[in-house]
């Protein structure tokens, strides 16, 4: 995966949201402890947690915040083990000498998790503090798991790993009368780019995906989002035609099962149009009939991709109609 320089990456609304949230943590979080705790500025980049945690070896612990009411989607904050034994240690208030003995040991016994579980909810309820004040829509932010987490068990723990990214915020944490250890926090792309409406990815391609199902198109959406599609949504024939004539669209995923107008029908007006004859649209089916594919085929569609499909398979479908690049001109 490429990683992308931190000015391009967080746009700014984003990182402003960010950085509110780590300066409330920094000071709640001590209070909270007892302790002088400091999160540094972050760097960002776009990972999965397969890929983090491929490139980082050792024990980790995973404080998994959900978010509810507008926004649906997940925080993961995972810190080292030895800083977990600090914190928890730390909030029970144990000495220096037996919570540097519990991290020699990479001992988080009982008393020590039931510590960092109610950090776990502190800290959910101090970023939905911080997300309530600054995002525009309701949102709400609860505790959904703390768990011990490394490469070996995390996809036991988040299902469909391999396709999902996050932004990944890593700085150094900060604990009086301990070593440095690091923090992590992850948020999911769909959700970042959602909180305010701006793209950590550049969009210059505009796929207008018509299906009947909200289901279908929130799993498109899901995989374009750290692309360079910007997905515009209709559910029949009428939205679709009412959206060419809004916006300029440069390729149509198209449902071929639909309850008002099929998928041919509804590509065979496209074709007739004569400012839309020309956007390629490629054609879904969960099960295409032999005769369905000829007649789409000879209505215009370009090409046919069948329901379940993964995001690889998505996009080696849809890359050829990216819009190109116009390289930079001096005149």
């Amino acid at each position: 995966m490429v990683e992308t320089l931190q000015t391009n990456i967080c746009p700014p609304k984003i990182k402003e949201l960010i950085d509110i949230t780590l300066s409330k943590l920094n000071s709640d979080c001590t209070n909270l402890i007892g302790r002088n705790l400091g999160i540094s500025k972050p760097n960002f980049k776009i990972v999965t947690l397969e890929e983090f945690f491929a490139n980082n070896d050792g024990k980790f612990f995973l404080i998994k915040s959900e978010l509810g009411d507008s926004y649906e989607g997940n925080i993961c904050t995972i810190l080292q083990l030895k800083d977990v034994i600090k914190i928890g240690g730390a909030l029970l208030g144990s000495e220096d000498n037996q919570i540097k003995e519990k991290i020699e040991k990479e001992d988080l016994d009982e008393e020590y998790t039931d510590g960092i579980q109610e950090f776990g909810n502190q800290l959910s309820g101090m970023i939905d503090a911080t997300f309530r004040a600054k995002l525009p829509k309701s949102v709400h932010v609860k505790l959904s798991l703390c768990t011990p987490i490394n490469k070996d068990n995390v996809k036991d723990i988040f299902e469909n790993l391999p396709n999902e990214e996050y932004l990944h915020l890593s700085s150094m944490l900060l604990i009086k009368g301990f070593e440095t250890g690091n923090f992590n926090m992850f948020f999911s792309i769909e959700i970042a780019e959602e909180f305010f409406g701006e793209k950590l990815q550049e969009k210059n391609t505009n796929v207008l995906v018509t299906d009947d199902s909200p289901i279908d198109i929130k799993i498109i959406k899901k995989y374009l989002t750290n692309t360079e599609f910007n997905v515009l949504t209709a559910h029949n024939a009428s939205e679709t035609l009412t959206m060419l004539q809004k916006e300029k669209v440069h390729l149509i995923l198209l449902d071929l099962i639909m309850p008002d107008h099929n998928g041919i029908e509804v590509c065979k007006k496209i074709k007739k149009t004569p400012y839309t004859r020309g956007i390629p649209i490629v054609m879904i089916s969960a099960k295409p009939t032999e005769a369905a594919v000829v007649e789409a085929l000879e209505s215009g569609v370009r090409d046919f991709l069948v329901k379940p499909f993964s995001k690889e398979r998505l996009l080696q479908k849809i890359n050829r109609y990216k819009v190109k690049k116009k390289a930079a001109s001096l005149f």
